[in-house]
């Protein structure tokens, strides 16, 4: 059975993409969830449940339906990415950009959709890999938009790329199996921002997004060496699998910023204590919460990014200080 709560609510999503399992009000009036609705804006919102396991929201679609939410989900264990859902989304992603540059990179022969957008001003403080929660996409618009947009005005080139996903009727058990293919397209985007002279790199990650860059820190992946400093927001636990960001920030050693709200996620405020005590030893580390956030920091996306940067800002400051930007 899944552990943790379940909630209803309307995400925006790409707006071609129909792949949510439209959910009436009867459904979850029987089901007992309450619903957050938000005004459209710009593209319809599509309606979906996600259920919280171990920490990690995930979307339950058609064809996983009621039997997920009985826990009779089957979990699968193939370690490759849907590759035509990743290229869907890459192309309503590319006819609906404004703010950056689509890129392709590639990683042990296989090609990921990934944005681009360069610091703004002379001084360039230094580049952010942006990696997103379970399931989504480089452009998500919670938590993942807002940085990618927001922290280059202070100084932070950002690369939000594409993680491996799984299809949409996948459950969180399907999921670490991509780590290691996560691991090759962090270090594949750790390489595109060296070769545009960039220094400072930084991974940035939310909820699953956070759990794949502590692993990929803690495994001391290839061009791990390049990283600076390490952002986690919402990281949650999971016990046992390699998702399970305590076991992964124990083995840590750079400045770690930990952020979650005060209304996120049971597996995430459960933990805490677990991600702090890992990171006992570590004179780098802060818990940050903020305060009135869930785990999406819907309507304190300002707050985030200004905290963010903020730390980012000190913590690399002397290295950051009159770096000039990358010429084109």
């Amino acid at each position: 059975m899944y552990s943790g709560s379940a909630v209803i609510y309307r995400t925006k999503q790409i707006c071609q993409d129909r792949e949510l399992y439209p959910i009436s009000s009867d459904i979850s009036a029987i089901l007992g969830f309450s619903e957050r609705s938000q005004q459209a804006q710009n593209c319809n919102f599509r309606r979906g449940i996600r259920a919280v396991r171990t920490g990690f929201p995930f979307l339950l679609t058609r064809q996983t339906g009621l039997a997920a939410l009985l826990g009779l989900a089957i979990a699968g264990t193939t370690t490759a990415s849907d590759i035509d859902r990743e290229k869907r989304w890459a192309e309503q992603l590319q006819d609906q950009l404004v703010v950056g540059e689509p890129l392709r990179l590639t990683a042990e022969q296989q090609d990921f959709f990934a944005l681009y957008t360069p610091a703004v001003g002379k001084l360039q403080r230094g580049g952010v890999i942006l990696l997103h929660g379970l399931g989504a996409h480089p452009d998500w618009p919670d938590v993942i938009s807002p940085l990618r947009k927001n922290l280059p005005e202070a100084g932070w080139s950002t690369l939000s790329i594409q993680l491996p996903i799984r299809p949409n009727q996948a459950d969180f058990a399907d999921y670490p199996p991509l780590f290691p293919a996560a691991n090759m397209r962090i270090s594949a985007a750790i390489r595109y921002l060296k070769k545009q002279g960039v220094r400072n790199i930084v991974l940035v990650g939310h909820s699953l997004g956070a759990a794949m860059g502590a692993y990929f820190l803690a495994q001391k992946a290839p061009d791990s060496e390049a990283v600076r400093a390490f952002v986690g927001i919402g990281m949650g636990h999971a016990p046992g699998t390699v998702a399970h960001t305590p076991d992964a920030l124990a083995k840590i050693t750079l400045p770690v910023l930990d952020v979650y709200g005060t209304q996120d996620l049971r597996g995430v405020l459960g933990s805490t204590k677990a991600r702090a005590d890992s990171q006992a030893d570590n004179a780098g580390y802060r818990q940050l919460v903020i305060t009135g956030a869930d785990h999406f920091f819907r309507g304190l996306e300002a707050t985030l990014v200004k905290r963010v940067s903020d730390w980012l800002n000190r913590t690399l400051s002397d290295a950051a200080a009159g770096t000039p930007a990358p010429s084109k």
